[in-house]
């Protein structure tokens, strides 16, 4: 989905994923297509928004492109993020069964509310096996693998409100751009005593598309999930042997509008009621149509890849709790507004909550939202099939039926193909006039060349001012199952900058990346 660039990837901070894997040493799950392959399809039953209890095997029908199969596995899971802390009995002698979670901050502004939110956690809610992906709007941010929960905690909120400098910066920018896009149009449609210029359609018609370049630039650059990335994460996650949870903490964007009745606004509307002869009602109804256009792009649930992001949720077992929150707006002028134009897609985040049974609150209070969220229980049904369809359409269509009157049925409908390597970025390392970096777990393929990869690679490097002082890509030839990259950096003043680096493997499409704020 993503263009060319770092600032359109997609959210997240990986902290210490490999406590995990270390947790629970060779229990990946098993997955063979030799000639069938195992399915898990979870399964959530409603009725009038309550949960479905007690049902059984002989309750469900299973379907896979049209043809039932045979339901050979059958659990039922209920777990929430209060569980057990201490087992008892013969079960004290194993350790606990670690958990795993992806923190996600959609935030448009730091704020105290966000501060508390994630004291709580660390202090309330981690414990020590557990591992943490944290994901922030459009990137992935590394704050370290310090398992130290308070070094952890102290990283992460200086890394968001550091990173939140930036991104408010580039918001800034994109109103000021319309500003000045107002101030032209403004000057040349002339006073609003005087009568338009005859060429006021050319002028309304630059100030329409420039707006909508830099919003579509804006939006795709930030607001709008990247599939590929969250793909990437998941798949580092699905093997992991854990109860996996993501909670997020999701602002409401902003974007600059037109204030109503504003200079400008009272200006365009002026003009185009007003035209009389059909040569200006043809123009005012162009202009129009534009006008709405660009209202209609605002709405940008449009982009947001819900049902694929539902799937790779529900398939890898990951409960989404969603707290929702309100910003502030701390931009204003006399044409323009900061105002909310997230809300279309938040009904996408609440059907994602749903479909993987967590939990959905509305509240700036967001200790006592991540409070109900811990408390909220995940009781879902586990169906497991064979399949024995072609691998190209293994799991291509699900679809479960209960046999019950008037419930919901919330289920796995696609397999996403999470199997094979994901390309990993790893040791990043900047000192000396230098970055490097690492690639592994990377596909490699037979060409004539003998067994060969291929990955993408872009780097950028964003100072305080929000300025790319660095912003290099190039395609590299991969011939070991690890590589080591070493770049020359531009001569920079000491302070503190945002590092990312994307690498996406050409064979298989998958893409990581890796941010972090440095120092120089």
């Amino acid at each position: 989905m993503r263009k060319s660039g770092f600032l359109s990837i997609a959210w997240a901070i990986v902290v210490f994923i490999t406590a995990l894997a270390n947790a629970v040493p060779g229990q990946e799950k098993q997955r063979e297509e030799v000639t069938v392959t195992a399915v898990e399809v979870p399964v959530r039953v409603l009725h009038k928004g309550e949960t479905v209890k007690g049902l059984v095997k002989e309750d469900f029908e299973l379907y896979e492109n049209g043809v039932r199969q045979e339901i050979r596995g059958f659990d039922v899971i209920s777990r929430k993020i209060s569980g057990p802390v201490e087992p008892s009995g013969a079960a004290s002698l194993m350790p606990p069964k670690p958990r795993l979670f992806i923190l996600i901050f959609d935030i448009f502004d730091y704020t105290d509310a966000v501060g508390d939110a994630i004291d709580y956690f660390f202090e309330h809610v981690y414990r020590e096996h557990d591992g943490i992906l944290l994901l922030t709007e459009n990137r992935l941010l590394e704050i370290g693998e310090n398992k130290d929960p308070q070094a952890v905690q102290s990283d992460l909120k200086h890394t968001l409100k550091n990173y939140k400098v930036v991104s408010l910066q580039n918001i800034h920018k994109a109103y000021l751009e319309i500003q000045e896009e107002c101030d032209r149009a403004i000057d040349m449609l002339g006073d609003e005593r005087s009568s338009p210029p005859s060429n006021w359609d050319q002028h309304l018609n630059r100030f329409f598309d420039n707006y909508e370049n830099v919003w579509r630039a804006y939006r795709d650059r930030f607001l709008v999930p990247d599939i590929g990335l969250y793909r990437s994460v998941v798949r580092k996650v699905t093997p992991v042997v854990a109860d996996k949870w993501a909670i997020c903490f999701q602002q409401r964007d902003l974007f600059p509008q037109l204030r109503s009745l504003g200079t400008l606004d009272r200006k365009i509307s002026t003009i185009l009621i007003s035209q009389i002869d059909p040569e200006g009602q043809a123009k005012a109804q162009v202009m129009t149509v534009k006008q709405r256009r660009l209202q209609e792009s605002l709405a940008i649930d449009r982009q947001f890849p819900a049902e694929r992001l539902k799937d790779l949720f529900t398939e890898a077992g990951i409960t989404f709790h969603l707290i929702l929150m309100k910003s502030v707006k701390p931009l204003s002028s006399l044409e323009l507004e900061l105002r909310e134009v997230g809300e279309s897609y938040e009904a996408c985040f609440k059907d994602i909550s749903r479909s993987t049974g967590g939990y959905v609150t509305f509240s700036n209070k967001a200790v006592e939202a991540l409070q109900q969220a811990v408390e909220k229980e995940d009781y879902h049904y586990v169906l497991a099939y064979q399949s024995h369809a072609p691998i190209a359409m293994r799991g291509k269509d699900i679809r479960v039926k209960v046999l019950r009157d008037g419930v919901d049925i919330l289920h796995l409908k696609h397999l996403q193909r999470l199997e094979g390597p994901a390309i990993t970025i790893t040791n990043v390392r900047s000192g000396g006039g230098t970055l490097s970096f690492s690639l592994k777990s990377y596909a490699l393929a037979k060409t004539n060349k003998g067994v060969r990869g291929a990955a993408e690679i872009h780097v950028v490097l964003i100072d305080e001012a929000a300025h790319r002082v660095l912003d290099e890509s190039k395609v590299l030839e991969l011939v070991k199952e690890e590589t080591h990259i070493s770049i020359t950096l531009p001569r920079l003043k000491a302070g503190v900058y945002f590092l990312t680096v994307e690498a996406v493997d050409r064979i298989t499409g998958e893409k990581d990346v890796f941010s972090r704020m440095i120092e120089l």
